[in-house]
């Protein structure tokens, strides 16, 4: 059993009568409730032989339940998100080996749509299927716990397997660093299939605490949310700080939050100093970082005054047993120390150990006995500083999601058919969104025939006509000068 399977188990049987989820309608769901609910769902797949698990739910008592159900049930969990396209949906459940997607009345019609056995869980539920949970464990802490996908640059998925070891390895070690405090109201702000929301639910119920979920008007007007939930502990992308504070503009702040976390995309030093007005005095602001191949987090940036001096706040240290190293423009792997500049190199528990399916590439390096992976973020250390430069690859975070703009192009060639296509991000700060340029002699007339290849969060807003695409001296697509074309919605 892994140190986070043994806090959990303590959480529920220690806190029955207390509030485990708080919706926004104000229903409450306590920690024997919602350990019911996971027991009936537990006994459900175990009764089904089923081993890999679609879930099917979001910011949901259902999606906690189920998550809940699958960990202690030694079986592995694939998140799905309903926004995603039919295609996309089954070639993610496809490649994972899906078995059983469990799904609530919201996502019903989708699954319906994937092709796969599923379950109901809200019918469940109602019929009062309800069971005493099992804090079952995995006798091998290697085995897998959840499978994440994230945007591949050949157009298709890659599946980021996380083991039972490396999840408990976050939980722990990232409550520790923290310091958070036990029956906390946590937000619960990102989607299942979003690594994000696995820091929520993990950490929250490990902790004691509530998990607030967000309705989408909470998303669309956060000062309220933190407010009106009572909100303890805020985690949420970099945008939402910015648009928390525009909500609350120069009105008195009604509720002060204990903590705030911030994750997904560089953290812009003017987001985090205007969003510490909503800080209790004392209170602290963290700036997390890491990609879903090192477990939700890798490394925690306390945000101080002196950080006001750079564009981004800074990456920080690595947390628990996690380790870095810098892999030079020459090829060098040098230590995070001052000057070094390059490749952001990740190595210790949390690092996964491949992709499934295999991409046939690797993206592992080894240095002195260890092996790293490659983030493909670049990184500069200033004054002991870890400050994030750029990206080394084709890939973007926008809006806290992870998108490869290989994967943007590949969509639009299958949509409409052409050869030469550009996926670039423009704009600034809030308003980034992507663009796409196309070598064509007439214009896209239906351009919203992309929805059925993307999920919204990586549509392309503006398009471009051209007659010819623009080439470097390596023959190329020079997509500075893309950039600097005039565009149009």
């Amino acid at each position: 059993m892994t140190a986070l399977h043994r806090r959990i188990e303590t959480a529920f049987n220690k806190n029955g009568d207390n509030s485990a989820v708080l919706d926004a309608k104000g229903q409450s769901t306590n920690y024997r409730d919602l350990a019911n609910i996971a027991g009936g769902l537990q006994h459900t797949l175990i009764d089904r032989s089923v081993s890999v698990i679609g879930i099917l739910s979001t910011r949901r008592v259902e999606a906690y339940a189920a998550v809940i159900a699958v960990f202690f049930s030694n079986l592995r969990f694939v998140p799905l998100n309903a926004d995603l396209p039919k295609e996309r949906l089954q070639k993610i459940t496809a490649a994972a080996k899906v078995e059983l997607v469990l799904c609530d009345e919201s996502t019903l019609k989708i699954a319906e749509l994937i092709d796969l056995p599923f379950l109901n869980m809200s019918e469940a539920i109602s019929l009062g299927k309800c069971s005493e949970l099992r804090f079952n464990a995995p006798t091998d802490p290697s085995r897998i716990a959840y499978q994440m996908f994230t945007s591949g640059s050949t157009g298709e998925p890659k599946g980021v397997p996380i083991s039972h070891a490396s999840l408990s390895h976050y939980a722990t070690a990232i409550s520790k660093t923290l310091d958070l405090p036990q029956n906390a109201r946590f937000s619960q702000l990102f989607d299942l299939s979003f690594d994000l929301s696995l820091h929520d639910i993990f950490v929250g119920l490990s902790n004691a605490g509530v998990l607030c979920p967000a309705s989408n008007i909470d998303l669309m007007m956060p000062h309220a949310y933190l407010a009106n939930r009572q909100i303890d502990i805020w985690f949420s992308v970099p945008m939402l700080a910015g648009l928390a504070v525009k909500g609350q503009a120069d009105r008195a702040v009604k509720h002060n939050i204990k903590m705030a976390l911030f994750c997904g995309e560089a953290l812009p030093s003017d987001h985090a100093a205007a969003f510490s007005r909503f800080l209790e005095p004392g209170a602290s602001l963290y700036n997390l970082y890491g990609p879903t191949e090192a477990t939700i987090a890798f490394t925690a940036k306390l945000f101080e005054p002196a950080d006001k001096s750079y564009s981004t706040v800074p990456l920080g240290k690595p947390f628990g047993d996690n380790l870095i190293a810098i892999e030079t423009s020459s090829g060098e792997v040098v230590e995070a120390k001052e000057n070094a500049e390059g490749e952001l190199l990740l190595a210790g528990p949390q690092v996964f150990d491949g992709y499934q399916p295999a991409t046939g590439s690797s993206v592992f390096v080894e240095h002195s006995g260890r092996r790293y992976y490659r983030s493909g973020d670049i990184v500069r250390v200033i004054e002991s500083a870890l400050l994030h430069v750029g990206r080394k690859d084709n890939q973007i975070k926008l809006r806290g999601y992870r998108i490869e703009l290989g994967d943007v192009e590949a969509a639009v060639r299958q949509a409409f058919g052409y050869t030469n296509v550009a996926a670039v991000l423009l704009g600034a700060g809030e308003t980034r969104d992507i663009g796409v340029a196309y070598e064509s002699a007439r214009s896209i007339e239906d351009v919203a025939r992309i929805n059925d290849f993307l999920p919204a969060y990586m549509r392309p807003k503006h398009w471009l006509r051209i007659d010819k695409m623009p080439t470097n001296i390596n023959n190329k697509i020079d997509r500075k000068t893309i950039e600097r074309m005039s565009w149009s919605d």
